[in-house]
């Protein structure tokens, strides 16, 4: 067995630079579902948690144009399999290659293309993924995390990839194994919290397999939680209340659909495996608490087929998503206790059985037949005793000559104010060399040496966020320094403040945390951001006084803080102030408005793609059709997974053209014209393949708008 580096190459378009506003938590809202039916109780328990961006950033800049780009892999090989995983993208396992049988076990994406569907919005399709610490695609997606080969206490080496995760001040590892006469990859997972309080937590192993049409999704429980809209329920394989035909085969799925495997709480191995038409099947299996399990596919319809023709090349990554997680479903938050370990063995294979054996019997028959098989490739007695080896390698310290990729220098940083404060808790299992502090954290070094934030330049961008009560402690201290209450150190406090709320929170937020304390930290970062502005008119306090206000539903106010933001210089420094405030003002029909702020953009600003939709947006209701047709007809880079903002408003325009046609004035017509001529258009205007990406519709009316 070897582990050694070396370099994939293949065309195309990574993220190029970061959304300098921030994203703060409120944005995105809490994710709370309703249940319905026969519902357990234990299941209904801590449904809802929110995803938390800050203090990392927005990653929604790509290029225009597929290039040859060539990234780092490290590479684990023995004489049966090829494991080859790109550090640079959130360590994801991009190949996992069956040198016996000569395939490939994974979608290995045959290119690069992030799109809209992660954290910080970049993420690629394909490979294994490691998702740690808040709802969704980890915020390592697109982001370089550490690698470092080290050897266990058998002498063979074996590779860690690990980070300390700074929305949670948490810190993950995964090692992966394989030994030299193994057929299957094996890693051991640790998840550690560090801190004196309390947190949530999240981890998905989300492992993408190619669909054939015929593939079979078998696993040790049938009782799956299925999410439908907002609504979960309980109920038991192959066939659903939510969605038609045997649903054991996500063929069948007539829309975008997932479900959670619930199996008996007191298991201590859980598997699921992917059979494809010929019988080649793909297998994980894990030890607890990883112990539930997902199936997810984008369901077969135009919609689903374009999306993932967007995010791999045509016809060449067609796949369904096969998860591992701690919590009942990806809606379930997991406390994380205070000083709290969560570790963790998974190992992922292949086989080839006997097609019929799977395709031409019951579920109930082929998961029995799988579940011995499963026994024989890797009994569980067996995983259970890797998983005891593996604890102690878990604990294996690196040194730095063992790192080969290094990540951010954040772990460094809060190696530094832990020594600095004499509360030392990371694990001393993760090395975070000095050489990895760069210009994001110096302005929180010198915080943390000088007791001050010196104030730079309004007019820059701001080289990074922070929300860290422990920095805002140290913040907060400065302000008794002469010179240290300036505009800068307002401002980072205000997000402090803000952002704040109590890492523990896992569902009912309203009643674990009262909206009149939530009010309190609000009006003291409206204090903070008034402030900052006061002493140094500066865009980011302005922004983010109009964004308070439009969360608080006070829509004139917002927008009088918004147009002040471009009365700034500033402002023309990134697209992001001018896509978001034409977004608002979409949203609350002030199309003119929107219109006149993009004509007053200079060009480079104008052809990002965020803020040409804005654009199209605005045209359509103006009656500037071709212009409309134009920006909805090109290629689209930044579409969120579930937006259907195209198809929108392809409907639209060809409801304003047919009004144009009959001799009305397309910007002008009444709404119950305009009414009647969309539902005319989605009957019988069928939009573009490229533009389509409704996660689903009503299978009578073909072209309708997604639910």
């Amino acid at each position: 067995m070897s582990v050694y580096t070396s370099t994939l190459t293949l065309k195309g378009a990574p993220p190029e630079g970061l959304n300098p506003l921030p994203r703060f938590r409120r944005a995105t809202g809490i994710s709370i579902h309703e249940t319905k039916g026969d519902f357990p109780q234990e299941a209904a328990e801590n449904i809802g948690g929110q995803t938390r961006t800050l203090p990392y950033r927005m990653q929604d800049r790509y290029p225009a144009e597929l290039r040859t780009v060539t990234l780092k892999t490290v590479v684990l090989e023995n004489r049966f399999l090829k494991a080859v995983f790109t550090p640079e993208y959130g360590g994801k396992l991009w190949s996992l290659y069956d040198k016996e049988n000569g395939r490939e076990l994974l979608l290995a994406n045959s290119i690069l293309r992030p799109r809209n569907l992660a954290i910080r919005n970049a993420w690629t399709a394909g490979g294994i993924e490691w998702n740690f610490g808040s709802m969704g695609h980890t915020v390592f997606s697109c982001d370089d995390v550490f690698a470092a080969v080290l050897r266990d206490g058998d002498g063979n080496e074996f590779l860690r990839i690990y980070e300390f995760e700074r929305s949670k001040e948490c810190v993950w590892q995964a090692d992966f194994h394989l030994p030299e006469d193994s057929r299957v990859l094996l890693s051991h997972v640790k998840l550690t919290n560090p801190n004196n309080e309390d947190s949530t937590t999240y981890w998905w192993t989300n492992i993408a397999v190619p669909e054939d049409g015929h593939t079979r999704v078998l696993s040790s429980s049938q009782h799956v939680i299925a999410l439908c809209g907002r609504t979960l329920t309980y109920e038991k394989l192959p066939y659903l209340s939510v969605m038609p035909g045997d649903m054991s085969y996500p063929v069948n799925a007539t829309r975008s659909f997932d479900y959670f495997f619930q199996p008996e709480s007191d298991v201590k191995t859980a598997w699921e495996c992917a059979v494809d038409n010929g019988g080649f099947t793909f297998y994980d299996r894990s030890t607890a608490p990883l112990i539930y399990h997902k199936m997810f596919c984008w369901g077969n319809h135009y919609g689903g087929q374009r999306w993932q023709d967007y995010l791999s090349e045509p016809g060449k990554g067609y796949y369904i998503e096969i998860q591992a997680g701690i919590a009942q479903s990806q809606l379930h938050d997991k406390l994380f206790p205070a000083g709290g370990v969560f570790e963790w063995t998974q190992c992922f294979g292949s086989t080839i059985v006997d097609p019929a054996k799977i395709h031409d019997v019951s579920l109930d028959e082929a998961d029995r037949f799988m579940d011995v098989e499963i026994e024989r490739l890797i009994g569980e007695e067996e995983l259970l005793a890797f998983n005891e080896k593996y604890k102690k390698a878990a604990e294996i310290v690196p040194e730095e000559r063992n790192v080969v990729h290094a990540a951010s220098g954040w772990g460094a940083l809060e190696l530094r104010r832990e020594a600095k404060t004499g509360d030392s808790r990371l694990p001393s299992s993760l090395c975070f060399p000095e050489s990895t502090l760069g210009k994001e954290q110096e302005q929180w070094l010198e915080l943390l040496e000088s007791g001050l934030l010196t104030a730079p330049d309004p007019g820059e961008i701001p080289p990074s966020w922070m929300v860290s009560q422990k920095w805002a402690a140290l913040l907060e201290k400065s302000f008794d320094r002469p010179g240290g209450r300036n505009w800068f150190s307002l401002l980072h406090y205000g997000n402090m403040l803000f952002e704040y709320m109590p890492d523990n929170v896992v569902a009912a937020v309203s009643a674990k945390w009262p909206y009149s304390e939530r009010s309190r930290y609000e009006s003291m970062a409206e204090d903070m951001w008034k402030e900052s502005d006061m002493l140094c008119p500066n865009v980011w306090a302005r922004r983010n006084l109009a964004y308070l206000e439009y969360l608080r539903d006070n829509e004139d106010k917002a927008f009088e803080y918004y147009r002040s933001v471009f009365e700034l210089e500033a402002s023309h420094s990134d697209f992001a102030f001018c896509a978001e405030f034409m977004g608002w003002l979409n949203h609350s029909g002030k199309y003119a408005e929107s219109w006149a702020l993009y004509g007053s953009m200079p060009d480079n600003l104008q052809t990002e793609d965020r803020v040409a939709l804005c654009a199209a947006g605005c045209a359509v209701k103006l009656g500037y059709l071709d212009f409309a047709e134009k920006v909805i007809l090109a290629e689209h880079s930044t579409i969120r997974e579930g937006e259907n903002s195209l198809t929108d408003m392809w409907f639209e325009l060809c409801a304003r053209k047919r009004a144009k046609e009959n001799g009305l004035d397309p910007a002008a017509v009444d709404k119950d014209t305009l009414s009647k001529l969309k539902e005319e258009a989605e009957d019988n205007c069928p939009p573009p393949y490229s533009i389509d990406f409704r996660m689903s519709y009503d299978k009578k009316r073909q072209y309708r708008a997604s639910e």
